[in-house]
């Protein structure tokens, strides 16, 4: 092998696709838990065996899974990378069939969302997974620290969030998503966590409070990676957008929201998840926008900002803004 092509990145890239199609494939399949907690057989993971022992057998000689006995079990370096898997989900299994298609979508020969579409429930899935490891903890120390009792949750999705906030803070809460498959499952999420008393779920557009019963009572509401598609419609249409949020919310309520950055934003150069983020949101044409840019937002519909909150999830910031 030539001394350029032994230092090129090339092959890292493939490792890097691969690995990220089979981990996000293994979780899909509900068996990477089992893998990483007592480990698999072979025919416990797939039928085709012929294709499961090449899978196994790629992960070995990646360092991913090792030998033990009559089944695999995820090594040390595996269980780093089964600790990100959020990440590999809401890329691979979220938007892998898109960005495969990507060609197609370029040219015009399909057109996302009507050809083709994100797989709303990994994005969900991936988004949940990764929220409670990095940035999980920043949130419930705000709501902590501001003693809400009364939370809605807009866009929520599989309403891992709002399950999560209101067990940790003892609130109640409501979750309005305009999917209804992301409706049932978040009520199925509910009713297994035990708090169908507490948490309401609404099958709405979050952009029109007027179908949200209950908004005007409450203290404080969320929107995690939602916001930016209000966005996507103008700057004047989230700021319209946060304005009717604000006026339909009592005095001294909050609003909390978390966003990624925009490349170009992190002042040492350094973009771990920014590029391929931005990419995956261009897809709806969708734009990001910075803190400068949140700050004026929220200012401009009648906000005050309280915190800014860098969590551990990548360019990403939490903003927490009260209404006066």
């Amino acid at each position: 092998m030539s001394k350029v092509r032994a230092q090129t990145s090339v092959f890292d890239y493939m490792q890097g696709y691969t690995l990220c199609t089979v981990m996000s494939a293994l979780e899909e399949l509900g068996v990477l838990d089992a893998l990483a907690a007592d480990g698999l057989r072979a025919e416990q993971i797939g039928s085709n065996e012929f294709l499961t022992r090449a899978t196994l057998r790629y992960l070995t000689e990646r360092g991913i899974v090792a030998e033990d006995g009559d089944r695999v079990r995820l090594t040390e370096f595996g269980r780093t990378i089964y600790a990100d898997r959020g990440y590999l989900v809401w890329l691979s299994g979220g938007y892998g069939e898109a960005m495969t298609a990507l060609g197609d979508l370029l040219t015009g020969r399909r057109r996302f969302g009507e050809d083709i579409d994100r797989n709303v429930r990994w994005v969900a899935v991936g988004s949940a997974e990764i929220g409670q490891k990095d940035m999980w903890p920043y949130v419930v120390d705000l709501a902590r620290r501001f003693k809400f009792q009364h939370i809605a949750d807009l866009g929520c999705g599989n309403a891992h969030y709002l399950i999560s906030l209101c067990q940790e803070v003892g609130a109640r809460g409501i979750g309005v998503d305009i999917s209804p498959a992301s409706c049932k499952e978040a009520e199925q999420e509910v009713a297994k966590a035990g708090l169908t008393d507490r948490i309401s779920i609404i099958e709405a557009d979050a952009g029109d409070l007027q179908k949200v019963p209950g908004i005007d009572g409450v203290d404080l509401v969320f929107t995690f990676f939602f916001l930016h598609e209000v966005l996507e419609h103008g700057f004047d249409v989230l700021v319209a957008y946060l304005r009717q949020i604000q006026q339909s919310l009592p005095a001294g309520a909050h609003m909390l929201t978390a966003e990624v950055a925009p490349p170009g934003c992190e002042a040492d150069g350094v973009e771990l998840f920014t590029p391929e983020y931005a990419l995956t949101q261009a897809l709806m044409e969708q734009r990001l926008l910075g803190e400068d840019g949140w700050r004026k937002a929220f200012t401009e519909a009648g906000f005050e900002i309280v915190d800014v909150v860098t969590p551990d999830l990548p360019e990403a910031r939490i903003y927490l803004a009260r209404k006066p």
